[in-house]
């Protein structure tokens, strides 16, 4: 929040003014005037935002990360994160105490009453939300006009030659690290406020049912993917998921206690549980994500390894129950040399 706090202040036109003097003459026109003290702020932080995924993604591969998927799933990680504080934390909160601020200053002691009367408020703002995520989004991915629009101002001002022509045109990948969190941030909105505003689930179901069709249409038809990864994107999106669900039951206890229900103390439990339940599947099914097995990497290659052999390869002679036949190791050995 404090590089949106930090914009947000910057592009003010006083602000603007004073750090640059020679836009003053520009500024001062009426009509330009008007235009930037409406949509000066707001087209800052849509730039700002749409560059941030690029963002991540730079800080990830300066952290020293190898591949291309683990680059990819890190900025991923973190531009979840940015979008559940920013966007789900942020504007209830924001809203909340903006609405009930007054009321607080004057008795201090019924700020708990006061927020779960003022939550449900915020839940209109995010059912807006859902339901034109849905509506423009997926019209948006189906008719891509943004990349039409791309490719031939690229094709005007940037493509010199037929090759650079293709380059442009090819779709590209689905871009997990900004598809990933996008969705998972739509799954803790519609599960936190399941509870404050049930409402909000059924615009859930209609988004997850029109994402089915509309992207598997486009994985199949349109894009093509750019890396493999064995499917170590699902435990990314796992802990993502079990951490919308943790914060789901954090916000229907907190909500339940503001509206003193007797019962509420039932639901500690399923904190710790769903805490237990995270460390149990990461024991016991992380490894198969982390290490690729080499039947799926050999997937890929001309000639398909002979899987006994490697596998007998592994066991020590001591331990082999059948007799030392040389010609049986021939192959395994003879990569080892």
């Amino acid at each position: 929040m404090i590089p949106i706090g930090f914009i947000s202040a910057l592009t003010t036109l006083d602000n603007l003014k004073k750090l640059l003097p020679f836009l003053k003459p520009v500024v001062d026109q009426a009509t330009i005037k008007t235009v930037l003290e409406a949509y000066l702020p707001q087209i800052a932080l849509i730039i700002f935002l749409a560059l941030l995924p690029k963002f991540l993604l730079f800080l990830s591969k300066a952290e020293g990360i190898a591949s291309e998927s683990h680059a990819q799933r890190a900025a991923s990680g973190k531009y979840f994160y940015f979008s559940v504080l920013n966007v789900f934390i942020g504007v209830t909160i924001g809203n909340t105490l903006f609405t009930t601020l007054k009321r607080i200053e004057k008795d201090p002691n019924s700020i708990v009453p006061l927020l779960a009367e003022s939550l449900p408020g915020s839940a209109t703002f995010f059912l807006t939300f859902v339901a034109l995520k849905f509506f423009v989004g997926y019209g948006l991915e189906l008719s891509r006009i943004v990349p039409l629009i791309i490719f031939h101002l690229k094709k005007k001002y940037l493509c010199k030659t037929e090759d650079e022509v293709k380059e442009a045109w090819a779709p590209g990948d689905l871009g997990y690290a900004t598809r990933i969190p996008a969705d998972l941030l739509i799954l803790t909105i519609v599960i936190c406020y399941s509870v404050i505003a049930p409402l909000i689930i059924p615009f859930g179901i209609i988004y997850y049912g029109l994402g089915w069709l509309v992207l598997r249409n486009q994985v199949l038809k349109v894009y093509v993917p750019s890396y493999e990864s064995y499917g170590r994107i699902w435990p990314h999106i796992y802990v993502r998921i079990m951490a919308s669900l943790i914060l789901y039951q954090a916000t229907m206890l907190g909500y339940f206690s503001a509206k003193e229900f007797v019962y509420t103390p039932v639901l500690i439990p399923l904190i710790i549980l769903s805490f237990i339940f995270v460390l149990v599947c990461r024991k016991k099914f992380y490894r198969f994500f982390q290490c690729t097995a080499l039947e799926v990497a050999s997937r890929e290659l001309k000639e398909t390894p002979n899987m006994q052999v490697v596998f007998r390869s592994f066991i020590p002679p001591s331990l082999s129950s059948e007799k030392g036949d040389e010609d049986q190791f021939e192959d395994a050995l003879s990569h080892v040399v």
